[in-house]
C-alpha cells in the first residue's frame, strides 16, 4: 500500500496539478483525485495499524510464489486428467457412477484363469502337463546355454588375457635378457679353411666343439667326458691370456671355476639322468661329500703354500709325510705360543689340534695312525675314562659310513655334552678342538651350536661351509637313545641354503671385488640353478659395460650344458624356485646369436637348450620341433638343416638325431606348429619330408577347399591352385606306398582331394557360362542324387562327407540346378526348330526329374543353407 501511494503522489506530481475526472451516469463528470487520495491515505494507517504486537511480517518473492503455486496444482487431481479421462468422469457421473468408487473398486479386483480357460476342450491333462514339460525344457535349456555361452566367454576372456601377460612378461623378459658378447665388432663374416669363423669371439669358439661333442654323445648313448674337454679348453684359454700379457682382473679365474665344477660333478655319470628317489638321494650324499673334499683338497693346497712360505718356522724335512706336512703348519700357526709337545716333551698339547687339521686336509688314515700312534695314558684321561672303546674305530667307521652308528653317536655325544659340563677354556683351545671333533663324527646339534658360537674356530667361510657339509646327513632319520635328544632330525643340505641365502652375495665377493666366490659357494651347496642365474645376470656396471656388461653369461650357458648333460639339476635342493624353463631360455637366448650366421650351430644350442628344459621324452621331442620351426623361420635354411630327401637325408638333423623316428617326430613337432601359427605352406613341406603325406593332403585339402571358394568369388586371387594342386599330386604318390595309415581314412582323403579338383573345373566353367560343361560333369559328383528316391539315403549320407567337401556342397547342388535349367531351356529351343519337331521330350522330364531331386536333396541336408533349396525351388517351378 505504500508502493501504492508512493508511486501515484509521484504520477500526482507529474500532471502538475491536472484534475482527473470520471464520467458519471448522468453524463457528467466527477473528479476521483481527491477520494483515491483519501482512500491511499486510509490504506496507509491500516497497514501501519495492522499489527499492534509488532510481530514481523512474511513477504514472498517471485521464485516462492512459483514455488507454491506449483505445489498447489500438484494437489488438484483434475489438472491430472487427460481430456479423456475427463469425458468418462462425466459419462458415469451422467449415470450416477462415483469415479473415486469405482477405482478403489477396481484395485481390489484379482483375475484367475479356470481350468477351462487353461486346458482346450480338445486336450487332455496328461497332454497339458506333457506340454507345460517340454515348455520348461525348452526353457532350462535356453538358459543353460545363454549361461554356457557367457560363461565361455569369460573364460576365453580370461585365457586370452593371461596369455597376452605372458607373452609381454616374456617380450620385456627378452628385451632385458642379459646377451653374450659372441662375436667380434669388425673383420669379415667367411669361413676360414678350418670352418671356424674369425669374427667370432676366442671364448665362445672354445665351447662350440665341447657343445656338438655332447649332441653327439647324447644322440649315439656313448658318455663324453665334457668336463675334462673343458677344462683343457680353460688351460688354453689361460695360456693364451699368459703369453698375452693379460692381466686377470680378480683372483678367481673362470678356471677355479670349471675346476670347481669338475670335483662336485666328479660321482655324476655323464649322459645319466637319476630317476628314483633312492638314486637321487644317493647321487646327492655323493656330490655334498665331493664338494667337501675339493675344500679339503684346497685347504691342503693352503697349508703346502704356508709351508713353502715360511720354510724356517715350519723346520720341515727332505722327504715328509703328511702328518709331519700338518706339524710344520701347526708349528707356523701357534710360532708365538712357544714350544709344542710333537717337537719338545712337555710342550703345550696339541693332539686334538693336529687331528682336526688331518680332517680338515682330508687325511683321514693319517688321522687314524696319529690316534693310535698317542700313549694309552694320553687317551685314557680324554676318550677310555667316558667308556668310548676306541677312537680310530670311530674314525674308520664315519670314513666308511659317512656317519657313526647310532649308539656309538650317542657314546660320542655323551662324552662331549661331559666336556662342555667340564671345559676349561683356559688350555689353548684344546677343549674346543676336542668338542669339533666329537661334533664331526656324531653331527649332534647341541654340540655344532656350541662350536659355531666359538668365533676363533671359523674365521672364514670356506671352513665354515666345509663343517657344515661334514653335518650333513642326507637320506634317513638319525635316531639317537639320549632321552633329552630323541629322533633328532639330521642336518640338512636345505638347512646350509637358507643360512647362506640370509646375506647377500657381496657379504661374500668382499664387497663385489671377487664375484665368482659367490658362484662357487653355490656350486658347493648344489645350487646349480642359482649359480647359473646369478652367473648370466651378473653385471659390475649395472649392464651397462658395453662388450663386458655380462662377463660370465657365456660360462652361464655351458654350465647349463653341463649340469643337464650329468642331470643334477635334480639333485640339489636348491631353496630357489626351479628354474629348468630359465636355464632353458639362457641358452635357447645364446644360440640365437648364430641363427643368422650359422645356423647349423644355433640348432646345437636349441636341442641342447630343450634338453634343459627336460620333462621327459615327448616334451623334449615337442621343444626341439617348436625351436626348429623358429630358427627355419629365422634363417631360412631349409638345406642346412633338413637336407633334401627326406627325414633320412644328411643334415644338421640327420647327425644330431641319428634315429629316424626321433627325425621324424621333430619334424612332425615342427610342422604341428606351424599349422597354429597358419604357416601351412611350411607345414605341408615339413609333412612330406618326414615322410607325412597324409598330413599333408589334409592341409592341402583345407586349403584347397578354401582357395577355390575364393577363386569362384574372385578368380585370380587367392593362393596357387596349381601349386596345390602338384604338392597333392606328390602326396598321393607317397601316400600309395604306405601302409600304415588306416585305409578308410586314406580313401576319404584321396576322395576328398579328387572331388575338389572336379569342383575347381565345376566353378571355372560356370564362371565362363560354359553350363554344358558343368552339366558333364555333375555325374562325377557321386554324393548327388538323381532320382528322388534317392534322396533320403543321400541326405543321410551328406553327413559323412569330408569336411573340405562339406564346405563347397552348397555351391555344387546350387550351380548342378543352375546347369540342368539352362540344359533344358537349350533343348527346348531347339526343339522348337522344324528339324527337331519329331523329336521326345523324355530328355527334358529326365532333366526336369533330376532337378527335382537336388531341390529334396537341398531341402534336407542341414548344411545347405535354405536361400539354396528356395532358388531351385523357383527354378523348377518356372520350368514347368
Amino acid at each position: 500500500a505504500r508502493a501504492r501511494s508512493s508511486r501515484r503522489q509521484r504520477r500526482k506530481r507529474r500532471r502538475e496539478g491536472k484534475e482527473v475526472t470520471m464520467a458519471t451516469p448522468t453524463g457528467g463528470k466527477t473528479p476521483i483525485m481527491p477520494a483515491l487520495e483519501a482512500l491511499l491515505q486510509q490504506t496507509a494507517n491500516v497497514a501501519a495499524n495492522a499489527d499492534p504486537l509488532g510481530l514481523p511480517s512474511i513477504e514472498r518473492g517471485v521464485d516462492q510464489l512459483v514455488e507454491a503455486t506449483a505445489r498447489l496444482a500438484k494437489r488438484s487431481s483434475r489438472t491430472q486428467q487427460t481430456n479423456e479421462a475427463l469425458s468418462a468422469a462425466r459419462l458415469l457421473a451422467s449415470e450416477g457412477i462415483d469415479t473415486q468408487l469405482l477405482n478403489r473398486d477396481l484395485r481390489e479386483v484379482e483375475i484367475q484363469p479356470t481350468l477351462e480357460e487353461v486346458l482346450p476342450e480338445s486336450c487332455s491333462l496328461e497332454e497339458w502337463l506333457a506340454q507345460v514339460q517340454e515348455v520348461s525344457v525348452l526353457s532350462a535349456v535356453r538358459d543353460s546355454q545363454a549361461s554356457t555361452q557367457e560363461t565361455f566367454k569369460q573364460k576365453l576372456s580370461d585365457i586370452t588375457s593371461l596369455e597376452w601377460q605372458n607373452a609381454r612378461n616374456k617380450f620385456v623378459q627378452s628385451s632385458q635378457a642379459p646377451q653374450a658378447k659372441v662375436y667380434q665388432d669388425g673383420g669379415s663374416s667367411g669361413m676360414e679353411e678350418d670352418g671356424q669363423d674369425p669374427t667370432i669371439s676366442p671364448r665362445a669358439a672354445s665351447f662350440i666343439e665341447v657343445v656338438r661333442k655332447v649332441n653327439r654323445a647324447m644322440a649315439s648313448g656313448i658318455p663324453y667326458d665334457a668336463l675334462r674337454e673343458v677344462s683343457r679348453a680353460n688351460q688354453e684359454m689361460a695360456q693364451q691370456d699368459r703369453h698375452g700379457g693379460a692381466q686377470p682382473a680378480t683372483n678367481t679365474s673362470l678356471q677355479s671355476l670349471w675346476q670347481v665344477v669338475s670335483s662336485v660333478l666328479s660321482p655324476a655319470r655323464p649322459g645319466h639322468q637319476p630317476e628314483s628317489k633312492e638314486e637321487i638321494a644317493s647321487m646327492r650324499a655323493s656330490l655334498c661329500k665331493s664338494a667337501r673334499r675339493h675344500l679339503e683338497r684346497d685347504y691342503a693346497t693352503y697349508v703346502n703354500e704356508e709351508i713353502e712360505q715360511h720354510p724356517q718356522l715350519a723346520m720341515l724335512g727332505g722327504s715328509p709325510s703328511r702328518l709331519q706336512q700338518i706339524r710344520a703348519f701347526l708349528r707356523i700357526r701357534f710360532s708365538d705360543k712357544g714350544a709344542l709337545d710333537f717337537d719338545v716333551a712337555g710342550g703345550i698339547d696339541t693332539f686334538w689340534h693336529q687331528l682336526y687339521f688331518c680332517f680338515r686336509c682330508g687325511y683321514i688314515q693319517e688321522a687314524i695312525e696319529l690316534v693310535e700312534s698317542v700313549g694309552e695314558g694320553l687317551v685314557a684321561g680324554d676318550v677310555h675314562a667316558a667308556n668310548v672303546s676306541s677312537l680310530p674305530d670311530y674314525i674308520r667307521e664315519w670314513q666308511e659310513k659317512g656317519e657313526l652308528g647310532a649308539s656309538n653317536q650317542a657314546m660320542v655325544r655323551l662324552d662331549g655334552e661331559r666336556i662342555l659340563r667340564e671345559q676349561d677354556r683356559s688350555s689353548f683351545g684344546k677343549n674346543q678342538y676336542r668338542i669339533l671333533i666329537y661334533t664331526i663324527l656324531c653331527a649332534d646339534r647341541h654340540l655344532a651350536e656350541n662350536v659355531l658360537s666359538d668365533q676363533y674356530l671359523f674365521t672364514n667361510i670356506e671352513d665354515f661351509l666345509w663343517f657344515k657339509l661334514v653335518l650333513v646327513r642326507e637320506g634317513q632319520l638319525t635316531t639317537l637313545t639320549s632321552s633329552t635328544y630323541t629322533h633328532e632330525e639330521p642336518h640338512r643340505l636345505a638347512e646350509l641354503q637358507q643360512q647362506l641365502a640370509q646375506y647377500p652375495a657381496n657379504y661374500y665377493t668382499r664387497d663385489g671385488k671377487e664375484p665368482l666366490l659367490y658362484a662357487i659357494l653355490l656350486l658347493l651347496t648344489l645350487q646349480f640353478e642359482g649359480c647359473v642365474q646369478y652367473l648370466a645376470t651378473y653385471s659390475p656396471g649395472g649392464g651397462l659395460g658395453g662388450d663386458q656388461a655380462y662377463p660370465y653369461a657365456i660360462e652361464a650357458v655351458h654350465l647349463c650344458v653341463i649340469f643337464s648333460y650329468y642331470g643334477v639339476f635334480e639333485l640339489g635342493t636348491d631353496i630357489r624356485s626351479r628354474g629348468s624353463a630359465l636355464c632353458s631360455d639362457i641358452v635357447h637366448d645364446y644360440g640365437q646369436n648364430f641363427a643368422v650366421r650359422d645356423p647349423a650351430t644355433a640348432f646345437e644350442y636349441y636341442c641342447l637348450a630343450a634338453e634343459v628344459k627336460g620333462g621327459g621324452y615327448v616334451s623334449v621331442i615337442q621343444t626341439q620341433g617348436q625351436l626348429l620351426r623358429e630358427l627355419l623361420n629365422q634363417s631360412r635354411a631349409f638345406g642346412t638343416l633338413l637336407g633334401a630327401g627326406g627325414s633320412g637325408s644328411g643334415a644338421v638333423l640327420s647327425k644330431l638325431k641319428p634315429d629316424k623316428q626321433q627325425r621324424q617326430d621333430i619334424i612332425v613337432s615342427a610342422a604341428v606348429g606351424c599349422v597354429q601359427n597358419a604357416q601351412f605352406h611350411e607345414a605341408m613341406e615339413l609333412f612330406m619330408h618326414a615322410g607325412k603325406p597324409f598330413n599333408a593332403l589334409e592341409i592341402i585339402n583345407k586349403r584347397y577347399s578354401d582357395a577355390i571358394s575364393a577363386a569362384a568369388a574372385e578368380p585370380g586371387q587367392g593362393v596357387d591352385l596349381d601349386d596345390l594342386e602338384q604338392r597333392g599330386n606328390a602326396a598321393l604318390q607317397d601316400l600309395e606306398s604306405q601302409q600304415e595309415v588306416d585305409i578308410r581314412s586314406k580313401r576319404e582323403e584321396v576322395g576328398a582331394f579328387e572331388t575338389l579338383l572336379l569342383a575347381r573345373k565345376l566353378f571355372r566353367a560356370f564362371r565362363e557360362g560354359a553350363y554344358k560343361e558343368c552339366f558333364g560333369l555333375l555325374p562325377e559328383f557321386s554324393f548327388l542324387p538323381i532320382r528322388p528316391e534317392q534322396v533320403s539315403k543321400f541326405a543321410s549320407d551328406a553327413g559323412g562327407l569330408h569336411i573340405a567337401v562339406k564346405e563347397k556342397l552348397p555351391q555344387i547342388v546350387k550351380i548342378a540346378g543352375i546347369a540342368i535349367s539352362e540344359v533344358m531351356q537349350e533343348r527346348r529351343a531347339t526343339q522348337r526348330t522344324p528339324t527337331a519337331a519329331s523329336m521326345i521330350s523324355s530328355s527334358s522330364q529326365e532333366l526336369k526329374t533330376r532337378l527335382h531331386a537336388l531341390a529334396l536333396y537341398s531341402g534336407y541336408v542341414k548344411i545347405i543353407p535354405e536361400s539354396v533349396a528356395t532358388e531351385l525351388n523357383i527354378i523348377l517351378n518356372g520350368l514347368t
